[in-house]
């Protein structure tokens, strides 16, 4: 397979004072070193992000752990009171964006969940949001959510691959979300264009697609994301899997799954789950940073790219 596994960087169990995960783990590439922030979560089941310093050249080498939360909650009542996770960072005008996902508890459903945009001068240490309210919400068209995106920014023009809720579906008493892939654009990496094109079909209606990451490579896009069933998916035979995509333009696809290139592994961390992936490149690596079981219990982990 072209990725190669590293193996896992970061363990919970080993660390006292780590919470319950180490969630979407998403990478800011510094001069002497890849930041990775993560979601943690309380007792009471509230995310929050934080981060780990790893080295360049071996990632399984944290140098660096930030054991406070990067971020607040925000106040009662906003987008963002019950949980705050990373979605995508990037380095722009000299101060470093996180698009990231804010979440709250509702009734009829576990929980709705949009998109922010907080921003850092400090390096990435710390962030503070630049609205209050998110920059991604339900509309007329999507009725569900906006969440977790991915960004490639060429000059003027900001192209996003985020997700969307299709549905919940009623499974054992439970209703469970369905999400695509869909694409947005921008001028400013604030207001976005979202003209509601599905990028990856599904499979069947139950499948449900997350966290996609896009890189532009030999003149092509190319799209890793985490799918799932919505039946048994927490660690049992619907659970994450990785996908893959292709595209010449960036909105229209072709899903081919076979080449993602990486999948669970018969025993340990990532054996029932891979999911959540997260791809950069330094130097002349690129690397693919994931989460395996339980969805970030399990810790994290990476992968280099090996033609």
């Amino acid at each position: 397979m072209p990725w190669i596994k590293k193996g896992r960087i970061f363990a919970l169990e080993d660390y006292d004072w780590a919470g319950s995960h180490a969630q979407v783990p998403t990478i800011l590439v510094k001069e002497n070193c890849l930041r990775i922030y993560y979601a943690d979560r309380t007792k009471e089941n509230k995310s929050f992000t934080t981060f780990i310093d790893v080295s360049c050249d071996n990632p399984s080498e944290i140098i660096y752990f930030h054991k406070e939360s990067i971020l607040p909650w925000g106040k009662p009542g906003t987008f963002d009171d019950d949980g705050i996770m990373p979605g995508y960072v990037m380095e722009h005008e000299g101060k470093v964006l996180m698009y990231y996902s804010g979440w709250n508890q509702r009734i009829t459903v576990p929980y709705h969940n949009s998109t922010g945009l907080a921003e850092s001068t400090d390096g990435g240490k710390s962030f503070t949001r630049i609205f209050e309210g998110p920059i991604m919400d339900r509309t007329p068209q999507e009725p569900y959510l906006a969440v977790t995106p991915s960004i490639i920014k060429e000059g003027d023009k900001w192209q996003m691959w985020y997700i969307s809720g299709l549905s919940w579906k009623k499974i054992e008493k439970r209703y469970e979300p369905v999400y695509a892939i869909k694409y947005a654009h921008s001028s400013d990496g604030i207001n976005w264009q979202r003209p509601n094109i599905l990028c990856i079909p599904q499979k069947h209606e139950l499948e449900a697609f997350s966290h996609p990451s896009v890189i532009k490579k030999d003149g092509k896009y190319h799209m890793w994301f985490s799918c799932r069933n919505s039946k048994d998916y927490r660690d049992g035979a619907g659970s994450y899997r990785m996908g893959y995509g292709i595209s010449d333009d960036g909105i229209s696809w072709q899903r081919m799954d076979e080449k993602s290139g990486i999948t669970i592994s018969e025993q340990g961390w990532d054996s029932t789950m891979i999911c959540y992936p997260y791809i950069v490149k330094k130097d002349e690596n690129l690397y693919l940073f994931y989460n395996g079981n339980g969805f970030g219990r399990s810790g994290l982990g990476y992968a280099i790219w090996q033609e």
